[in-house]
């Protein structure tokens, strides 16, 4: 194949990718078609249930990370509360901001990321389409366990709080429970965070965490008595991410694949026209 016949391939392959990226935007974007067939059957990862929810619906108005991190720190400063008052006020703020329901991104604002699910093993869940952006998170009422923590971390960044990720697989109960929590530092103790399933527990009290991590199957069942387990196996519960956000490459595949939704014809419509060019010269 000559250099010639090679740019012409291309320019040829690069526009048809450009037209079909145009046209499944098209299609995902029609309000007139059904799109049922590529959505989950399930849109929740986690059933685990909440036999109480603290949810006040005046606060929808902290919509952005923006906003709930400037109501954050106003009420701090306002209440002049201190390191460990400030954790207990997030961990009651994201209670009563969210709902325990999953927000998944919704396919007209990323059809691309809804086709990949599709094709993957995981087509009947919404393990990928389970949003990890703060900001479109907040824009809902919704929020599971790894959405609630991140923002919760969000907020302890903000204040200098030390900040892990706390989390469950445990297989050997009744139903298997799959959770994601946080844990944050303070006066040198680790605190165990969960402003999702909401358990009644203290928060102040430091020998949470290292009960948990060490299959204290007793309290298990006291914070979590809709999931009671006969025993936990070692290594079921575990720390990650030590001031790291914990979805860092899952954020990044969704915008990738955002950008892919939106964008991506631009580029290979600009890569065609620039082989176009030099085809002619």
């Amino acid at each position: 194949m000559s250099e010639f016949q090679l740019i012409n391939s291309i320019k040829k392959l690069c526009l048809g990718i450009s037209i079909a990226l145009i046209l499944a935007f098209l299609f995902f974007q029609s309000s007139f078609l059904d799109h049922g067939w590529i959505h989950p059957n399930s849109s929740q990862t986690y059933t685990s249930a909440i036999t109480e929810e603290q949810f006040n619906k005046d606060l929808g108005f902290l919509n952005s990370t923006k906003k709930l991190k400037k109501y954050f720190l106003e009420k701090i400063n306002e209440e002049k509360l201190n390191e460990i008052d400030s954790v207990i006020f997030a961990d009651r703020l994201l209670r009563e901001r969210f709902y325990h329901q999953n927000t998944n991104v919704q396919l007209k604002d990323n059809w691309f990321l809804y086709v990949f699910n599709f094709f993957s093993s995981n087509r009947n869940n919404s393990s990928y389409l389970s949003s990890l952006n703060p900001d479109y998170i907040l824009r809902f009422n919704g929020a599971i366990c790894n959405q609630q923590a991140l923002i919760f971390q969000a907020l302890m960044e903000e204040i200098g709080v030390e900040y892990q990720s706390v989390l469950f697989n445990i297989s050997n109960s009744s139903k298997s429970f799959g959770h994601f929590s946080s844990a944050v530092m303070v006066d040198g103790n680790w605190l165990f965070i969960d402003t999702n399933l909401e358990p009644k527990y203290d928060l102040k009290d430091s020998t949470i965490l290292k009960r948990l991590l060490n299959s204290d199957t007793s309290l298990f069942n006291s914070m979590y008595p809709e999931n009671t387990v006969q025993e936990i196996s070692k290594g079921s519960i575990w720390l990650s991410s030590k001031n790291k956000n914990p979805a860092f490459r899952g954020r990044i595949f969704q915008e990738i694949c955002y950008f892919v939704s939106f964008y991506a014809w631009i580029l290979f419509f600009t890569i065609y026209l620039m082989l176009r060019s030099i085809s002619r010269e």
